[in-house]
């Protein structure tokens, strides 16, 4: 057997990595889950009490709850399923299981970027289902039709005759969430205390640091001063131009924060 990596071996872990998550974290999601139920009650109440009849939601007023759970659990899952690795008692039992660093480390990935959104998204579209199914005279049609039909208003426009984006709109918010709670995972494995605060501190340090090494570059190649002739420049390279960019930020991004939560993982020590 692979000391590297063992398909047996990694399904046993990844099974054992989910059903710790859904110990520690599966009751607070649930709850998260049910965003679109707390939102319509409340929503109702204040109606009730302020102008004396019930309130007829709109896309626009049940829409937050799908925004809103999915922060939540961004912010929120990373630091309290694999936050207490830097514990050393809990670390030290993480170091003792049977499981390579390899292995960890794709079930850590498959865990925060697959298993925790699948789930989300699908308790998410159960409560918005029956809140229409059981109130359809004020809460209307599902939250995430709205969604549906939003984004694709919003893609659409983005569409011109020689092109578009190249990713999907549901792709684009895949890769947005995956994209975040990378960043929230390698913090709660690297801080061992105020995990969430240190973790926003050192994002909001790097953005600075990107922002200003941009700007830095584009200075010194003296970019800004470049006398570009706009109106040799067609919409389809404009178009190319921009899906390159966009496809090689979140390559040099994924490959980056994939590479420090591997070598946290494979560092990790008590």
């Amino acid at each position: 057997m692979s000391n590297t990596f063992s398909i047996k071996r990694f399904w046993s872990y990844l099974v054992h990595d989910i059903r710790s998550a859904v110990a520690d974290s599966g009751l607070t999601l649930a709850i998260i889950g049910a965003m679109p139920v707390f939102q319509y009650f409340i929503a109702q109440a204040f109606s009730l009490i302020f102008s004396g009849h019930a309130l007829v939601m709109g896309d626009w007023g049940k829409i937050p709850a799908y925004i809103s759970a999915f922060a939540i659990a961004l912010i929120f899952f990373p630091a309290k399923h694999y936050g207490p690795l830097t514990d050393k008692k809990t670390g030290s039992d993480y170091l003792m299981l049977p499981a390579s660093t390899l292995e960890k480390w794709c079930s850590m990935l498959i865990v925060t970027c697959l298993a925790v959104p699948v789930f989300l998204l699908a308790e998410l579209a159960l409560t918005d289902g029956l809140l229409s199914l059981v109130f359809s005279g004020t809460y209307g049609s599902t939250a995430i039709s709205g969604i549906v039909s939003v984004m694709g208003k919003i893609w659409s426009e983005l569409q011109t005759p020689a092109g578009g984006i190249a990713i999907s709109w549901p792709y684009a918010l895949f890769l947005s969430w995956c994209e975040n709670v990378l960043v929230f995972t390698l913090g709660a494995i690297c801080f061992k205390k105020s995990k969430i605060g240190l973790t926003f501190l050192a994002y909001f340090i790097l953005m600075m640091v990107i922002t200003m090494g941009t700007a830095g570059i584009m200075q010194a190649l003296n970019i800004s001063n470049l006398q570009i002739e706009f109106e040799t420049i067609t919409e389809e390279a404009v178009i190319r131009t921009l899906n390159l960019i966009m496809y090689a930020v979140y390559t040099v991004w994924f490959v980056v924060f994939d590479l420090l939560i591997y070598l946290r993982v494979k560092t990790l020590k008590h």
